[in-house]
């Protein structure tokens, strides 16, 4: 009989001893943090997760067709990032009876702190929207998205946006005014 014992002979049993042991393993989780915020203003950082977010300065209240206003915008990584990503140009919306004539273009530029002028669409800039000779619809973004990488923490890259009143644009519009909102998306990796 071996079941918990092992007979000797009559009446004595005796019982084998075993020893146990055991080991616990724990691991700890957190998950990444990714978040954006934008300047239009040397210095000056905000998140501007909602609608008109931060203001473009344009300096664009006397357009007339074909001439270029610039304006800049720096988006980064917070300091509490902890993962990097992705930022695309995702959509645009307007208001006011100039909309249907206002184009534009914009590029990623070299450095966060390169001019955005004229001089920022020389050379082969990376267009995020338009091309070297092509304006689109400020109604619009581009259908295929140009994904701009970000790094974490506190990475920035810089857009500069070219607006101008279309060519040959009609004396009826004379006067108008429109707003366009551009709406950056960010996306973890």
């Amino acid at each position: 009989m071996l079941a918990g014992g092992l007979v000797l002979g009559i009446g004595a049993t005796i019982t084998l001893a075993s020893w146990n042991d055991s080991e616990h393993a724990t691991g700890s989780f957190a998950t990444s943090t990714f978040d954006l915020e934008s300047s239009t203003v040397d210095g000056v950082w905000a998140s501007n997760t909602s609608a008109p977010g931060a203001a473009l300065a344009f300096n664009a209240t006397a357009l007339s067709p074909s001439v270029s206003r610039y304006a800049w915008i720096n988006v980064r990584t917070t300091a509490a990032s902890t993962v990097g990503g992705v930022v695309t140009l995702a959509s645009s919306t307007n208001t006011g009876a100039l909309v249907p004539v206002l184009e534009y273009r914009a590029v990623l530029t070299a450095s966060p702190s390169t001019a955005c002028d004229a001089s920022a669409f020389t050379g082969t800039p990376t267009y995020i929207a338009g091309s070297a000779g092509t304006y689109i619809a400020a109604s619009t973004v581009p259908a295929a998205a140009v994904a701009t990488a970000i790094t974490a923490p506190s990475a920035q890259v810089r857009y500069c946006f070219d607006v101008r009143v279309a060519a040959g644009t009609a004396n009826s519009f004379q006067g108008a005014t429109g707003t366009v909102t551009w709406l950056f998306s960010g996306v973890s990796s």
